[in-house]
């Protein structure tokens, strides 16, 4: 399968990546850049399918930072995000359980993310580099252990369905058609002969039976105790409408519940979205996690929130709430005006 592409963003100098790519059934283990107000070079390396570890060539210039993003074991690359303009200004990985610190200058006329499709990793880059790099996007591949599990899945629950399913009702099917044909064969022979001897036999003690009852009064008397006691749940049915009435006295509680509801509304909450970085969508997620106001949010640590984040999907994982708390607890404290001062040093709740 071919490998898919996501990008470049950047400018439009350099030359283009060549190799900058892992084999197929290998993974991206590590990411080494070097950066200073650009990111001047990446360089990958990768576990390959019999778990020796390898280097690819770096490309771009020498920065004057280095900076070493390794991953752990059942951990790969979804994504990367960052700024660019002429070149890529900054850039942050995305993983499945984590991401990585900024790595590069705070200017970047444009914001970019790229993250990989459900089941599919980032295996490469492509785009241009020179002395910096340039333009960069992500080349994608599905992973191989969900591909495998996925069509194992699929044909298991094939096989179940068109062999497990069929064999059932085929063999209920042969006994119900056994005891019915010896069902058929037994009636003839027996029960038909014996119910009309039955009949006329009892004929005359028929007739007999219904004079008697009707010369023994203490029988009768026997009997209307029989038909008398079925007139007591009468009486009981009288109370219908104190029935009707009884629901009327817990129709109080609906009122209250009512009122906890009111009540319930008019927890403290506060306006999330006034925080740098943090949208209808996201102010959703963190409320969902008990996080709705600026005094929650200034005292949860910034590796909770990436984990909040991570959890609610990949979208979410492109945001940076590293400069959240700090936010927060400028708007607890009613400093709008500090609060304007930071966020005029940040975009997208990073910074510049």
């Amino acid at each position: 399968m071919e490998d898919g592409k996501l990008g470049p963003s950047g400018g439009n100098g350099g030359l283009p990546l060549q190799g900058v790519v892992i084999p197929a059934g290998a993974r991206i283990s590590e990411v080494r850049v070097t950066c200073g107000w650009f990111v001047d070079s990446i360089q990958i390396g990768y576990t390959d399918a019999a778990g020796e570890s390898h280097m690819l060539p770096g490309v771009g210039g020498h920065g004057s930072h280095a900076h070493q993003f390794a991953l752990e074991a059942g951990e790969y690359l979804v994504g990367i995000s960052g700024r660019s303009g002429r070149y890529v200004d900054s850039i942050v990985f995305h993983t499945n359980l984590r991401v990585s610190p900024t790595y590069g200058g705070g200017s970047g006329e444009h914001a970019f993310s790229f993250l990989a499709p459900e089941d599919s990793e980032v295996v490469g880059f492509f785009g241009s580099a020179d002395w910096y790099i340039d333009a960069i996007g992500i080349l994608t591949r599905g992973r191989p252990d969900a591909v495998a599990q996925g069509a194992q899945a699929q044909r298991t629950a094939e096989s179940v369905a068109a062999v497990e399913a069929p064999a059932k009702p085929a063999k209920r099917a042969k006994k119900a058609a056994v005891v019915a044909a010896d069902a058929d064969a037994a009636e003839p022979a027996v029960a038909a002969p014996a119910k009309p001897a039955r009949k006329t036999k009892p004929s005359p003690a028929a007739v007999e039976a219904p004079a008697r009852p009707a010369a023994s009064p203490r029988q009768d008397e026997a009997v209307a105790p029989a038909v008398a006691t079925p007139a007591k749940p009468a009486r009981k049915a009288k109370p219908s409408p104190a029935a009707v009435e009884a629901p009327a006295e817990p129709a109080s509680p609906p009122v209250e519940t009512r009122q906890a509801a009111v009540v319930a509304t008019d927890m403290p909450s506060d306006n999330l979205e006034l925080i740098e970085g943090i949208g209808p969508k996201i102010a959703e997620v963190l409320a969902q996690h008990g996080i709705a106001t600026f005094a929650v949010l200034a005292n949860t640590p910034a590796e909770r929130l990436r984990e909040i984040l991570l959890g609610a999907g990949r979208r979410f994982a492109v945001a940076d709430p590293a400069s959240w708390p700090s936010q927060a607890t400028l708007a607890a404290k009613g400093d709008m005006n500090a609060l304007k001062l930071l966020q005029s040093s940040l975009k997208g709740g990073r910074a510049k």
